[in-house]
């Protein structure tokens, strides 16, 4: 653990999008605030089992499996102040692959938690969570509005693990052994890179792909509405939900982050907007069921009273997140 005044901090999954963002967010050397209480960054640590090529090479990174790293080298999370847990298989890989989801997001993020809780003192655990966790059956449909009082009903395998591991360090939370603070996400929109194997990729995808004169094809029916967060809105719920005192924060209980309520259909002319009729007519409409049932059966509008109390910061129009993503075009 650090010094008085000093601070350190390990991130999980830190080559992913969220991860490097977040990473170039909380720099060494940097003040925050963590508790309630404003802190220097004496030390990051960086974790991944991929290294971008142009890493640092200051020892701030450090590759591997995190599931080995907390058995091997547990000394890594139990000598920082706060971790910050976004590594994750996402939902098209969990969803075709039980096993790898349990092992890569349920056991691994059990493990962590009780590594932390043997730590020497208490470590504030900040895990990213979805909004996965919320689902629909026949005899108890979705909600129209998702508030801090809807019950969790997952449909997928990761909604799943996330609400289990978010009540799991609630647990450990409420027994006093670490500060939890899950924050569920919505999905993030733009996120630049390639496509991955999330079944919401194509929210990104259809935006990024155009945008760059690549084709793109969206899966879904374009009246299907869906809650996103802005890259910086989702790193900006990060940040600050580290910087709330546990009496503020209150029950350790999962947080609903501020997110915008869209149509794909208006994904689609906010696209029109910033890259013209060139970049509309590079998508194409291919339904895909198994997508499509999985995206409609996450929420489409969602407030929390809990995250205005605390002071969450609410995301800007959709068309606002293009318009960035197309600027970084620009100067790259």
């Amino acid at each position: 653990m650090t010094s008085t005044g000093m601070t350190s901090i390990v991130i999980t999954g830190a080559n992913g999008f969220i991860g490097r963002l977040l990473a170039a967010r909380l720099r060494v050397g940097a003040t925050v605030r963590i508790d309630g209480t404003s802190r220097t960054i004496g030390k990051r640590t960086l974790v991944d089992q991929y290294i971008p090529d142009d890493a640092a090479t200051d020892g701030e990174w450090i590759k591997g499996d995190l599931g080995a790293l907390i058995t091997d080298r547990p000394e890594i999370f139990t000598g920082a102040d706060v971790v910050v847990h976004l590594a994750s298989a996402v939902s098209g890989e969990c969803e075709a692959d039980l096993d790898l989801g349990l092992n890569a997001n349920l056991f691994t993020g059990i493990a962590l938690g009780r590594c932390l809780a043997a730590a020497p003192h208490k470590t504030m655990l900040v895990f990213s969570s979805s909004l996965a966790i919320y689902g629909g059956t026949p005899d108890m449909p979705l909600a129209e509005l998702i508030t801090d009082t809807t019950r969790p009903t997952p449909q997928n395998s990761y909604g799943a693990q996330k609400l289990m591991l978010e009540e799991f360090y609630a647990d450990l939370a409420r027994r006093g052994m670490i500060s939890s603070r899950s924050v569920r996400l919505m999905t993030v929109s733009v996120r630049p890179g390639k496509p991955n194997a999330a079944a919401s990729s194509f929210l990104s995808g259809m935006i990024r792909e155009p945008l760059q004169g690549e084709r793109a094809n969206v899966p879904v029916n374009t009246g299907l509405r869906v809650v996103l967060n802005s890259p910086t809105a989702a790193v900006d719920g990060l940040v600050h939900a580290m910087s709330i005192d546990d009496n503020s924060w209150g029950a350790p209980l999962a947080l609903n982050l501020p997110g915008i309520s869209v149509t794909v259909g208006e994904m689609v002319e906010a696209l029109r907007d910033i890259g013209g009729e060139d970049a509309v007519a590079r998508l194409s409409f291919e339904r895909n069921e198994t997508i499509e049932r999985i995206v409609s059966g996450w929420p489409t509008r969602a407030e929390s009273e809990r995250a205005a109390r605390l002071e969450f910061a609410t995301d800007r129009p959709f068309i606002e997140a293009v318009r960035d993503f197309a600027a970084s075009l620009k100067r790259n």
